[in-house]
């Protein structure tokens, strides 16, 4: 996902001009498209999944391009995890695949900035953590204050961990693929609002056209 390696046709790109971006999203429970044109999303796809990204993605593409095709394509963005790894390699072999017959570029989103820029949509205000399944029994989490900036790297915790890490930077809320089950598993802090939510390409789009 190096674009100065994927395209030619990043060298030439113009950092004020309004892209055309083809988003891709198949790192969680859901698998979905979008298209970003000039200024805002125009096309949308999501579908809930647990299986069958690799048969869906692609329709998925070609209906938020619609009759235009590929051929406006400006970039290809697609979130690149953490999440869950069969999911991952097949979103990020169509978007490097688009992006190589195209030779446009490829930027990578981080899905917990995906689940972080989700929350602050939805009004959820004061510290977050995102966190997202590992399809084992720990969890990806990383924890954000008021102003987005993360109190610590990414990690991978169990329950416990993850409990002990939201007490002491005073998370207020959790969100994300994981929060249902971290839920289950632990006696969670009165204060703390829990709110599971699944990620979507149109999220992915709207960060890759800021970044």
């Amino acid at each position: 996902l190096d674009p100065e390696a994927d395209s030619r046709k990043c060298r030439n790109m113009d950092p004020s001009a309004k892209p055309t971006i083809l988003a891709l999203d198949a790192a969680g429970n859901a698998c979905s498209a979008a298209l970003w044109v000039r200024e805002a999303v125009v096309e949308h796809r999501w579908e809930a999944m647990a299986r069958g990204h690799a048969e869906a993605l692609v329709p998925m593409a070609e209906e938020v391009v619609g009759l235009a095709g590929f051929g406006d394509v400006d970039l290809v963005a697609v979130s690149i995890g953490p999440g869950a790894y069969t999911g991952l390699r097949i979103a990020i072999s169509v978007a490097r695949g688009l992006a190589l017959a195209l030779d446009i570029p490829v930027m990578g989103i981080n899905s917990l900035e995906v689940h972080l820029h989700q929350a602050r949509n939805q009004k959820i205000t004061g510290a977050i953590a995102v966190l997202l399944e590992t399809k084992r029994t720990d969890f990806y989490v990383q924890a954000f204050g008021a102003d987005d900036v993360p109190f610590d790297e990414p990690a991978v915790m169990d329950a416990d961990a993850v409990a002990e890490l939201l007490s002491r930077y005073r998370v207020c809320t959790a969100v994300g693929d994981a929060v249902a089950r971290f839920a289950a598993e632990v006696e969670c802090e009165a204060n703390l609002a829990l709110n599971p939510q699944d990620a979507g390409a149109s999220v992915v789009a709207t960060l890759a056209a800021t970044k």
